[in-house]
């Protein structure tokens, strides 16, 4: 970047110096994948409102898969904050998405984003792929739901490895880093699939000690299809 500054307009180095930033930023993305996945990235932790931060994501959720598929939204507001790292939940939601949306034959399906408060029992959490050793009890929740292809039990046993993926494009990455960083945030995740029925991945979460702040008045959450 800095030398790209000092360059004249047109400079035959600009392409080349273009290219070394380029992979540069590739690098460092692929590292922080990487540290997600072993659960030692950073983390900035503040009392969350989860819909409201899913419903700041929607704008550039519905540009990153209008081509795929539309999004149907139902994002409570009232719900427990959630003690989180805004920054890491967001690559949460977002490679949930993404996922969703690679599932979906091109302009043909939906992608539901659901918020709420669940309670979750012992044999709920066993069956989940991360967080299976947490206590029962009340939990906020993220649902990504598709209804795309799904997935087989092979590929579904697989899906959380660093490196796989059934993508012609990818490294591999984006869900092991969310498994990653739901570690690192003390919660679970639940995925279920099945060929031909769409896939439901349910992050859980346990509601922080600050108790959520009442509102003036009601406040209304986000539902609905984005058009």
């Amino acid at each position: 970047e800095l030398a790209r500054l000092v360059l004249p307009p047109g400079h035959e180095a600009d392409g080349k110096l273009r290219a070394i930033e380029a992979s540069a930023v590739r690098a460092s993305e692929l590292c922080r994948q990487m540290l997600a996945y072993a659960g030692k990235g950073r983390f900035v932790v503040e009392p969350m409102d989860l819909s409201a931060l899913t419903e700041a994501m929607v704008p550039l959720l519905n540009i990153s898969v209008a081509r795929l598929a539309g999004l149907r939204l139902d994002l409570p507001r009232g719900l427990p904050l959630v003690a989180v790292d805004a920054t890491q939940i967001r690559q949460i939601v977002m490679n949930l998405v993404l996922n969703a949306a690679d599932a979906i034959s091109e302009g043909g399906g939906e992608i539901m984003l659901k918020t709420g408060v669940t309670s979750v029992t012992p044999d709920l959490l066993v069956q989940c792929v991360v967080g299976a050793d947490l206590p029962a009890g009340d939990y906020v929740y993220l649902e990504v739901r598709d209804d795309g292809e799904g997935m087989t039990p092979e590929v579904l046993s697989r899906i959380f490895d660093p490196f796989f993926t059934t993508k012609f494009a990818g490294r591999g990455l984006g869900l092991a880093a969310v498994l990653g960083i739901v570690r690192g945030h003390g919660g679970a995740l639940g995925v279920s699939s099945q060929p031909g029925a769409g896939s439901t991945f349910r992050l859980l979460l346990p509601p922080a000690a600050t108790a959520a702040p009442e509102a003036a008045g009601p406040v209304p959450g986000m539902t609905g299809r984005w058009q």
